[in-house]
């Protein structure tokens, strides 16, 4: 006894081809990164005043506490809480 053939093979092949496309990340130039690793790395180091403005246009003050690759942490007392925020929500960070 056969079984007909169903047109599952088609969608099958529909996800292979889908699967051999690459999934990449926008390419990020070195020189910006190490730029913006230094700033904020000396900017935990000096323990210095800062404003950081938000994309929506809110604006913390505080020291910047810790960074990485996405995020960094901004205490806005020399005690109290940090918050955490993504770098992509950024909109630019000065100096007080």
């Amino acid at each position: 006894m056969s079984f007909p053939k169903r047109h599952h093979s088609k969608r099958r092949d529909a996800f292979k081809s889908a699967d051999k496309t690459p999934r990449t990340h926008d390419p990020v130039r070195l020189s910006d990164a190490a730029s913006e690793s230094s700033y904020l790395k000396s900017l935990v180091d000096s323990h210095a005043k800062v404003t950081v403005v938000l994309k929506d246009g809110e604006r913390l003050r505080g020291r910047i506490r810790y960074y990485d690759r996405y995020c960094f942490s901004i205490g806005l007392s020399a005690r109290g809480p940090r918050i955490f925020l993504r770098k992509a929500s950024v909109s630019y960070i000065s100096e007080d």
